[in-house]
């Protein structure tokens, strides 16, 4: 059978992997490369080249459990890191990051401005509110109605 695929992300690439072996398969991407989100840039500093995974987001087997398995069938190895997630708002300053309190306050000044604290408040909730979710399952609603609470 003829089969087309379109985007080369992940879902793509892998429908493409999965299905070539029985199934005559093209792929169509509007980008000039292949990989979707996932993309490296190199980055010079201080005289280095620093590879810089821009789209990659988190990497692990309670998340990406299929995932994980087809990079092992792949021959694909990996190895233990430290993981944090970080953002900066440009139209305003804030900065966040996860990985303890000295990244949470990595802009010193943030410790005195509100708009920071009101976003801190907002994680928190988000937070417990997440944990009540996953907590009770069977309650299930629509992103609407979660969204109009």
């Amino acid at each position: 059978m003829k089969i087309a695929i379109v985007g080369s992300g992940i879902a793509g690439l892998t429908c493409a992997h999965g299905l070539h072996r029985e199934h005559e398969i093209t792929v169509f991407e509007a980008d000039d490369r292949v990989g979707g989100h996932t993309n490296t840039v190199v980055v010079e500093e201080a005289g280095r080249r620093i590879p810089v995974d821009t789209g990659f987001i988190v990497f692990n087997d309670r998340t990406y459990p299929n995932f994980i398995r087809l990079l092992g069938q792949l021959g694909v190895r990996s190895r233990p890191t430290d993981m944090g997630f970080g953002v900066r708002l440009e139209r305003n300053g804030l900065e966040y990051g996860s990985t303890g309190l000295n990244m949470v306050f990595a802009q010193r000044r943030n410790v005195l401005r509100p708009s920071f604290h009101r976003m801190l408040r907002d994680v928190l909730r988000f937070h417990g509110e997440a944990q009540a979710l996953l907590a009770h399952p069977e309650e299930k609603a629509t992103l609407g109605e979660f969204l109009a609470e």
